[in-house]
């Protein structure tokens, strides 16, 4: 006779039993969710999300917009 015994094999194969498990469970529980989804509307004219050739990108001789001046951070004192 061998000298593993029955309860030794069960408790080995019940070991093994729940690791695999508990990896298939990680591994669903890393997949990212899944996206929510949206309603499409498809009764909007295809016109409305038109952007005109003027209207996407500005003149040559249009000077663009002046930045404003960045704030100092403040610093602090002791």
């Amino acid at each position: 006779m061998s000298t593993l015994s029955f309860p030794r094999i069960a408790l080995a194969l019940l070991v093994l039993l729940v690791l695999g498990l508990g990896g298939a469970f990680l591994k669903l529980g890393m997949n990212p969710p899944l996206p929510v989804q949206t309603i499409v509307h498809k009764e909007l004219p295809g016109t409305q999300f038109a952007v005109t050739q003027t209207q996407a990108m500005p003149q040559a001789g249009q000077p663009l917009p002046a930045m404003p001046e960045p704030v100092a951070a403040p610093t602090l004192q002791h």
